[in-house]
């Protein structure tokens, strides 16, 4: 999965019409199967955030309107229509190749374009290799067959998974997230109330990870990962992290009440019984307590647990994630009609405070007493620490390297929204290294190139991370005298990045030439006018020493006014 190009076809928040941002290039598809994230750079404001979001809403109107199966609630044309999205029109290019074909490579990729103008339909086209004009465009249906007996033809040419972090309050990157994990609660909802004999996973593609889906993440990565893969999280100049020792599972057996029909069903009713009753098998103990309908499992984790997990999942971290995402998904069974259709309506902000906030009785599922063995660095001790004890910094650390490693597999589109905000210095300067080390461990044992599945857009703020980035992977966000958007290249601007100085890079993208704070710098100034006063040099200098450290700033105000005194 490799994007190509997304435009803008009419205004999207701080994105003007026309608007265009140019990923990857088919005259450079060697450059595809190397490890080159995408990172955009800029001032607060510019942009960079929008572009995440555009993209995030793209697909997950494109999720929606090929969809085999839809709940009631989103086919309301209230909630859902086919031809509005948010942006209303745009053009989308990217290649995909198949599982099928037995060679993962950009020659047997399909180049896919996706258009849509306002108030129309979105409509698919795909093109085989060589991707040129004497190729044909093959327009591909985006609505399923009238019986829904599958999803859409246009499901085959979409990622499997879009990946949504931020690290702050973008409410606006969650959104179509938030809408997704409703849409499969109300699926999951409906298909209890229509008595059905089983519940199939989802279609639905969009995966946000919050701190609970972080937990299933890491949990899942150190269950069935082996050692060389589980490396990067290991190393103890990264997290340290050794392993898990024990953690507890809390299912509560609630019942969907539905009002209308004055009838009460058990939530679980549709969950596999047989997953429920292996996860008592896995367990080291379980108890049911009959008051409060509460399930009680506790795990203390060895080499048999770990066996045990990968025998009765099939072997695949994956499929026991999307186990423990639904359970979490149903922790909003409480949340009223009225509530999710403001949500599935919502193209703006403020959703978060819609959604009410369920108390630990409410909860269908939840994890307790997360225990992580971690080797402690500088004294080399081995301890057993809470999970929820670890620092914003080793959270973060954790969200983006475990879902590289559970995603291994799958092609996807990875939205990181500054991942590296509660890294302390050493960890940005290493990021994109470790983010590299954690995919290519990953791609252990396959036969195809595990690079070629995968695109990763981050937006950052860090010189350390564009210095890692090729100036053909930086895409600098500006605003114009008009206050329209550009998104360019860095090597459209003959600007090095790859390898260059943190200092020249916060110089020429964040236009901060100062290397120290602005208010050491406004103390710096009151200096330089005393030496221009009647004060002896030789003191101010002395002085000067003994109350700044080392800078560049410093030691050019000393140059200049002991060159003034010759």
């Amino acid at each position: 999965m490799k994007l190509l190009k997304l435009k803008i076809e009419n205004n999207f928040r701080s994105l003007q019409k026309g608007f265009e941002i140019n990923f990857h290039t088919l005259q450079d598809t060697e450059a595809m199967e190397q490890f080159r994230p995408f990172c955009f750079a800029g001032l607060n404001g510019s942009g960079k955030s929008n572009v995440l979001e555009a993209l995030a809403n793209v697909f997950y109107h494109l999720e929606v309107c090929v969809a085999r199966y839809l709940p009631e609630s989103i086919k309301d044309p209230n909630n859902f229509k086919r031809n509005e999205c948010t942006p209303d029109a745009f053009t989308l290019e990217y290649l995909i190749g198949q599982h099928n074909r037995k060679d993962y490579v950009v020659a047997f990729f399909d180049k896919v374009t996706i258009s849509k103008e306002v108030g129309k339909e979105p409509k698919m086209f795909i093109q085989s290799f060589p991707f040129d004009d004497k190729t044909e465009k093959r327009e591909v249906s985006l609505i399923p067959p009238i019986g829904r007996d599958s999803a859409a033809e246009g499901k085959e040419y979409l990622p499997a998974h879009i990946i949504g972090y931020s690290s702050g309050e973008n409410e606006i990157l969650s959104l179509p997230f938030i809408k997704s994990r409703l849409i499969h609660l109300d699926e999951y909802r409906q298909a209890v109330r229509d008595n059905y004999d089983k519940f199939e996973e989802s279609e639905n593609s969009l995966i946000y990870i919050d701190n609970n889906m972080s937990q299933a993440v890491l949990l899942c990565c150190l269950l069935f990962e082996d050692e060389k893969t589980l490396e990067p999280l290991r190393n103890i100049d990264n997290t340290g992290i050794l392993g898990l020792r024990s953690f507890r599972m809390n299912i509560h057996l609630h019942n969907f009440e539905f009002t209308d029909e004055k009838k009460s069903i058990p939530i679980l009713r549709l969950i596999d019984h047989n997953q429920i009753a292996n996860l008592k098998k896995c367990a080291t103990s379980w108890h049911l307590d009959q008051k409060t309908q509460t399930l009680w499992l506790d795990f203390y984790v060895n080499d048999a647990t770990k066996a045990a997990f990968k025998h009765y999942f099939n072997n695949n971290p994956l499929e026991c994630f999307h186990f423990f995402r639904l359970l979490y998904e149903l922790n909003n069974h409480f949340v009223d009609e009225v509530t999710k259709e403001e949500v599935y309506r919502s193209k703006g902000i403020y959703t978060d405070g819609k959604l009410p906030v369920g108390n630990p009785r409410q909860d269908v599922f939840h994890f307790l007493d997360f225990y992580i063995t971690k080797k402690i660095k500088g004294t080399g001790v081995e301890k057993d620490l809470l999970l929820r004890s670890f620092s914003d910094g080793e959270h973060q650390f954790i969200h983006t390297m475990g879902i590289c490693l559970l995603l291994k597999d799958r092609r996807s589109i990875l939205l990181l929204d500054e991942p590296e905000t509660h890294f302390n210095p050493s960890w940005r300067a290493k990021f994109v290294k470790i983010l590299n080390d954690t995919i290519s461990a990953s791609s252990s044992g396959n036969n195809y190139n595990v690079h070629l599945l995968k695109d990763v857009l981050l937006t950052s703020h860090s010189p350390f991370i564009i210095s890692d980035c090729l100036p053909d992977n930086v895409v600098l966000f500006e605003k114009d005298e008009k206050g329209n958007t550009t998104a360019k290249k860095a090597s459209e601007l003959g600007i090095d990045t790859y390898g260059t100085s943190v200092n020249l890079l916060t110089n020429r993208i964040f236009k901060n030439k100062e290397t120290i704070g602005t208010y050491a710098m406004s103390k710096l100034k009151e200096f330089k006018k005393r030496f221009d006063g009647n004060e002896r040099t030789e003191d101010l200098i002395e002085e000067l020493n003994s109350e700044f450290g080392d800078s560049i700033e410093k030691l050019m105000l000393i140059k200049e006014v002991t060159d003034k005194k010759k």
